[in-house]
C-alpha cells in the first residue's frame, strides 16, 4: 500500500513538471493563438494579489522558469485548477466550466500573457496512455479556447474561467479525454501548464458498470508495554478531533456504500485501557492517571459508527506475519488471529472475525499465506503487483483470484495501486488538490470501464495502513464515485472470482525488497527471547494463564517497520514486566549454610509471591564440588500456594575432611526448562564427625576400664572377707583317704 501511495504522488506530481510543459510546446501554440482572435481581450475579472511566498501543492501546479532577456532574471508562473463542473458531463450541450487561477510568484512583471485551454477529440485507449500523458508526454491536442491575461505583476494571482461544451470540444463518445490549461508569452513560448482528465459519459451510451469496493484501515502503533502500563500518551492526541484516528472516525460516521473497515483490535484495546484509570511510565517514573474522556468518547462514537458497517479485524496489533514466520515465531500468527477476533468483538459489541486478512504492504509469500490459511483465513487483500497476470494484458483485470494453500484455496482480492494512492492523497487543503485528485480518480475508473465496455469487472481501492485522511475529501470522493454512471459500489465480501473474467496469474510475488522491509532478524530475535521467557510464566502457573501474549504481539507489530528504535520503550517495559513476574517465584534464604557431620540436610525455601496463582516448579540442585559434597535425592517438582513459602530439605553427604563449596539452586518448569536465574548458596562442611567418634570411643574405653577395675576391686575385697570368715570356723573332717584318688 505504501508503494502505491508513493506511485500516485509521482503520477500526480508529473502534471506539474517542466517535462509536462515541454510536451505542451510540441503542440501548435502559434496556430492556436490565431484561432482565438475573437476571444475576450480584457484581463480576467477579480484579479487578486497573492501573498509573497505563494507555493502551490506539487500535485496541482506546474512551474516553468524562463529567463527574461531584458532583466536576466528568472520568473515563476503557476496555474491552479480549482474546479471542473460537471466533473463528468453526460450531454454534448452541457456547459462545462473550468476555473482556477494563474499566479506570478517571481519578482518581475510578466507581459502579454495568454491562457489556453487545450483538448483532444480522441479519448485515451488505455490507462498506460493516460499515465504517459500525466508524465509529460505529448499532449496530442489542439487549442480550443483562449483568455488574454495581459500583464501579471510580481506576486499577483488572477482567477480565470473557461466555459465550453463537449460539442464545442468535439467529443461525442464515452471515454476519458486529455485536458490542459497552458499559459504562453507573446512569442508563444509556454510558461506553465496544468494537465488533467475529463471523463465523458453520454446518457445514450450504456457501458457495463465496474464494481468498486473500498478497504479502509483503522490502525495505529501500540502504546502499551504490558497490559497495565502505557509507554506514552500519544493515543490521546491521535483520537482527538484533529488527530489521525479522530479524522478516521469522522469518515466512519459518514456512511458510504461499498466500504469495508479493517480495524486493528489493539487500537480498541488501548482505547479501552486508557478510558479507565491507567499507569503511564516514562523512563523510570510511573504515574497513575484518571480515565481519559477524549479516548472514551472516541471509542463510544466508533462503536456507533461501525455498528451496521462491514468490519474485519486485523490480527491483534497487526504483527509482521512474514517476519515472524521467517524467523521462527510462526505460532504467533494463530495467537494474533484468535486474540484479534475476540478483542474486536468485545470492543465493538458485534461479531467480528479475522477471516479476511490484509498483510502489511499488501504482499505475502507462500509460507506466510499457508500459516494464515491454517488460522482459518479465507480471503487475503493484496496489491495487484503481488499476483500479476502470467501474460501481460492491455486492460485492467478483475480484482478477484484464487490461490491454493496447504489447507484450502484462498480467495485473493487485488487492490489497484493508482486508485489506492489517490484515496490516500494528503495535503488536500492546498489549492486545487481536491479537484484534480477527484478528477483523476473518476478518469481512472472511467478508463477501466471503457477498456471493456461490455464486461463487468471489480476493482478495490485500499489506502496505506496508517493513512492520515482528509475526511471531507474522502467523503466527497466516495459520494462522487457512487454517483458515477460507470461505477457500482459493492461490499468487499461480494467480490469473488468469476470464470468469465478470470485470467491466468503468476505465483505470489515477494521480492527481496519486500523481505528487506520486514522487521529485521535481530529485532525479531529479541522479541522471540522475550516471548519464550513470557511463556514460562504461564507454564508454571496452575491454570497456565498467558498474561503476556498481547504484549508480545504489540512488540511484533508492523508499526515498527523501518523504525525499530521507536519500539525501545515498549520492549524495555515488557522485559521489566516479564522479569517481575518471573521473580515472583524465587528461592529465599540465600545466606550460607553449615553442614556438620558426614551426612545431613540443608533446607531450601521457595516463595510464591503471586497473590492469585498456585505454581508448580521443579528444583535442580548442583554441587559446586562433587568430590567434596554429594547431593542426595529430594522432592521435585513442588507446588506452592499463592503467597506462601515451601521449604525443601536437601540431603547432602560430605566426602573427605570437609571444606567450603557452593550449591547452585535452579528452579525449572515441570518439564525441566530453566525458570529464572540460578541462586548460589555457600555451604561449609567440617571433619567433626570422625574426630567425635575417636573421642567418644576413647571415652567409652576409659569408662569401661574404670568400671571393670572397680568391679575387680569389689570382688577382691569380698574375697578377702570371705577368707577371714573361714579361718574363724572349725575345720571340717576330711573324707576317708581311701575314697580319694591320688596321694592324700
Amino acid at each position: 500500500m505504501t508503494r502505491g501511495a508513493a506511485l500516485i504522488v509521482a503520477l500526480t506530481a508529473a502534471f506539474l513538471t517542466p517535462a509536462a510543459v515541454a510536451g505542451a510546446s510540441a503542440g501548435p501554440a502559434g496556430a492556436g493563438a490565431a484561432q482565438v482572435a475573437a476571444a475576450p481581450q480584457a484581463r480576467p475579472a477579480h484579479a487578486a494579489t497573492a501573498p509573497r511566498g505563494l507555493a502551490a501543492d506539487a500535485q496541482t501546479t506546474a512551474r516553468v522558469r524562463q529567463a527574461d532577456a531584458s532583466t536576466s532574471g528568472r520568473q515563476e508562473t503557476q496555474i491552479v485548477v480549482n474546479s471542473i463542473t460537471p466533473q463528468a458531463p453526460r450531454d454534448s450541450t452541457t456547459e462545462l466550466k473550468i476555473s482556477g487561477a494563474v499566479a506570478n510568484t517571481g519578482g518581475t512583471t510578466l507581459n502579454s500573457l495568454t491562457l489556453q485551454l487545450r483538448f483532444s477529440r480522441q479519448p485515451f485507449a488505455t490507462r498506460a496512455e493516460m499515465q504517459a500523458f500525466a508524465d509529460g508526454g505529448p499532449m496530442l491536442d489542439s487549442t480550443r479556447e483562449s483568455l488574454v491575461v495581459g500583464q501579471l505583476v510580481a506576486s499577483q494571482k488572477v482567477p480565470f474561467e473557461f466555459a465550453t461544451t463537449p460539442a464545442k470540444l468535439g467529443i461525442f463518445r464515452f471515454g476519458v479525454y486529455p485536458l490542459t490549461i497552458q499559459i504562453i508569452d507573446a512569442a508563444g513560448r509556454p510558461l506553465a501548464a496544468q494537465r488533467t482528465f475529463l471523463p465523458y459519459a453520454p446518457a445514450g451510451q450504456q457501458v457495463a458498470r465496474t464494481k468498486i469496493s473500498w478497504a479502509l484501515p483503522l490502525a495505529d502503533q501500540p502504546h502499551r508495554g504490558d497490559d497495565a502500563t502505557f509507554v506514552d500518551d500519544a493515543l490521546h492526541d491521535a483520537v482527538a478531533d484533529n488527530g489521525r484516528l479522530g479524522k478516521i472516525l469522522k469518515l466512519a460516521e459518514t456512511s458510504a456504500k461499498g466500504v469495508t473497515w479493517f480495524v486493528d483490535p489493539a487500537v480498541l484495546d488501548d482505547a479501552q485501557a486508557m478510558a479507565k484509570e491507567y499507569t503511564l511510565k516514562s523512563g523510570d517514573k510511573a504515574e497513575s492517571r484518571p480515565g481519559d474522556q477524549t479516548t472514551s468518547q472516541w471509542l463510544q462514537r466508533l462503536r456507533t459508527a461501525l455498528q451496521d458497517a462491514p468490519v474485519s479485524a486485523l490480527p491483534y496489533a497487526d504483527p509482521d506475519i512474514t517476519a515472524v514466520n521467517h524467523h521462527g515465531m510462526d505460532t504467533l500468527t494463530g495467537t494474533a488471529l484468535k486474540q484479534g477476533a475476540a478483542v474486536a468483538t468485545e470492543a465493538l459489541g458485534k461479531d467480528v472475525t479475522t477471516a479476511v486478512n490484509w498483510p502489511a504492504a499488501g504482499v505475502i509469500d507462500r509460507d506466510a499465506l499457508d500459516v494464515l490459511a491454517v488460522g482459518d483465513v479465507r480471503t487475503v487483500l493484496l496489491n495487484a503487483s503481488a499476483l500479476p497476470p502470467s501474460t501481460p494484458v492491455t486492460y485492467t483485470p478483475d480484482s478477484a483470484a484464487t490461490v491454493d494453500t496447504v489447507k484450502r484455496p484462498v480467495r485473493v482480492l487485488l487492490a489497484d495501486p493508482v486508485l489506492s494512492g489517490l484515496v490516500a492523497t494528503t495535503g488536500t487543503s492546498g489549492p486545487g488538490v481536491t479537484a484534480l485528485t477527484t478528477q483523476r480518480f473518476l478518469a481512472e475508473t472511467a478508463m477501466i470501464s471503457a477498456e471493456r465496455p461490455t464486461e463487468s469487472r471489480a476493482v478495490v481501492a485500499a489506502p496505506p495502513r496508517r493513512w492520515n485522511p482528509d475526511p471531507a475529501f474522502v467523503t466527497a470522493l466516495l459520494k462522487t464515485a457512487a454517483s458515477a454512471p460507470w461505477l457500482k459500489p459493492v461490499s468487499l465480501g461480494s467480490v469473488k472470482p468469476s470464470a468469465d473474467t478470470a485470467i491466468p496469474r503468476t505465483d505470489l510475488v515477494y521480492t527481496d525488497k519486500d523481505r528487506q522491509a520486514e522487521l529485521s532478524r535481530a529485532y525479531i530475535g529479541g522479541v522471540r527471547k522475550l516471548s519464550r521467557r513470557a511463556e514460562l510464566t504461564a507454564t508454571v502457573s496452575a491454570d497456565h494463564r498467558r498474561v503476556f501474549d498481547t504484549a508480545v504481539l504489540r512488540a511484533a507489530s508492523t508499526a515498527w517497520r523501518g523504525r525499530a528504535g521507536a519500539a525501545g520503550p515498549l520492549l524495555k517495559q515488557l522485559d521489566a514486566a516479564v522479569t517481575t513476574r518471573t521473580d515472583a517465584v524465587s528461592i529465599t534464604g540465600r545466606e550460607g549454610r553449615t553442614l556438620a557431620g558426614k551426612n545431613g540436610t540443608v533446607p531450601i525455601s521457595i516463595r510464591n509471591d503471586l497473590g492469585d496463582q498456585e505454581v508448580t516448579v521443579g528444583v535442580r540442585i548442583t554441587s559446586g564440588d562433587r568430590k567434596l559434597l554429594t547431593i542426595g535425592p529430594y522432592e521435585s517438582p513442588v507446588t506452592i500456594s499463592p503467597g506462601k513459602t515451601r521449604p525443601i530439605d536437601i540431603p547432602m553427604t560430605v566426602n573427605g575432611n570437609g571444606g567450603d563449596t557452593t550449591v547452585k539452586v535452579q528452579l525449572t518448569t515441570a518439564d525441566g526448562i530453566r525458570y529464572g536465574a540460578p541462586v548460589e548458596v555457600s555451604v561449609r562442611t567440617t571433619g567433626y564427625a570422625a574426630i567425635a567418634l575417636v573421642i567418644v570411643g576413647a571415652a567409652v574405653a576409659v569408662m569401661l576400664a574404670a568400671v571393670l577395675l572397680r568391679v575387680l576391686r569389689r570382688r577382691s575385697r569380698k574375697a578377702a572377707r570371705t577368707r577371714g570368715a573361714i579361718r574363724g570356723r572349725p575345720q571340717s573332717v576330711p573324707e576317708p583317704a581311701q575314697q580319694r584318688e591320688g596321694p592324700s
